[in-house]
């Protein structure tokens, strides 16, 4: 079963910090967007812009200047911004119902 997604964003990359989730949430609130649409990997940071707030703030092109305030670092260690759309998540229902106790 495939469950869409239909949020989309940026993601960009962070240099010379290491975001924790108290980081996330603070981008979060600062953005009006729930926590869910803040991810951080690999120095790589994806935020989904599902707010009036933050697509506001998209318009007027200042989203990592945004984030850099939220999180206290130069708008300068923000790089690499590119669109992004989130990935539908894939459930395998397969097996799923099977019942291993039949004795046929």
């Amino acid at each position: 079963m495939v469950i869409p997604d239909n949020r989309t964003g940026f993601s960009m990359k962070v240099e010379g910090i290491s975001l924790i989730r108290p980081d996330l949430y603070v981008i979060a609130a600062e953005l009006g967007i729930q926590n869910k649409d803040v991810l951080f990997e690999n120095k790589i940071l994806t935020v989904y812009n599902t707010s009036k707030v933050c697509q506001e703030i998209v318009d007027d092109n200042a989203l990592a200047s945004f984030i850099a305030m939220a999180i206290s670092i130069s708008p300068d260690d923000i790089s690499e911004m590119t669109a992004v759309k989130a990935k539908p998540k894939v459930i395998d229902m397969e097996g799923m119902f099977d019942d291993d106790d039949d004795d046929d």
